[in-house]
């Protein structure tokens, strides 16, 4: 039964990303109406749509990893190997999303929590990574404990790119940055920043 239980937290995390981006936080929206930065440019406006999508990607696999730990079956080991390959290429595509900002945004105010944000979602998807492969060759006791700590590890990976939704939020909240109104612009953000 402890399984099950840590099997539902992590699916009960799945859903942070949604709830865990409340919108601009009150001293964001507070000092974004006394100075206004300059206007987004299409290309901040676009790359700004690829980070939103790619984080909605990551968010959407992981939750199909924690769906490959609880589904169990024969072949646990190879379903959670083979999502856990699809999590790391949406991980990937994130970082490259996010480090191939657009020229003259590199300083943007709003660019720097989203990127943090993102290094701490890098390290818990190494985190992540290392259990999967645990659970190669687990049998019994020893299988259902390594699945336990990929539920756990799925949850940490689950509120770290929580995390980043909400810095994402905050910067769409702050009309100073070009940035944070490219992200507050592009539609793709819309779910993640609303």
């Amino acid at each position: 039964m402890p399984l099950v239980g840590l099997l539902g937290a992590a699916l009960a995390l799945s859903g942070c990303a949604d709830s865990a981006s409340p919108g601009p936080s009150p001293t964001a929206s507070a000092s974004a109406s006394t100075s206004t930065g300059a206007a987004p440019t299409a290309e901040q406006t676009a790359w700004a749509g690829d980070v939103c999508t790619s984080t909605s990607t990551l968010k959407s696999d992981l939750q199909g990893l924690v769906t490959a730990a609880t589904s169990g079956g024969n072949d646990v080991s190879g379903a959670l190997s083979a999502q856990m390959t699809v999590v790391t290429q949406s991980a990937a595509a994130l970082a490259t999303t996010l480090k191939d900002v657009p020229a003259g945004s590199e300083d943007d105010p709003s660019l720097a929590a989203v990127r943090q944000s993102a290094d701490d979602l890098d390290t818990s998807i190494g985190a992540l990574e290392s259990s999967v492969a645990a659970v190669d060759g687990a049998t019994g006791t020893a299988l259902v404990v390594a699945i336990a700590a990929v539920a756990t590890a799925a949850g940490d990976s689950l509120a770290a790119l929580a995390a980043t939704v909400e810095a994402i939020a905050a910067a769409a909240g702050d009309a100073r940055s070009s940035i944070g109104q490219a992200f507050d612009a592009a539609p793709e953000c819309n779910a993640l920043t609303n």
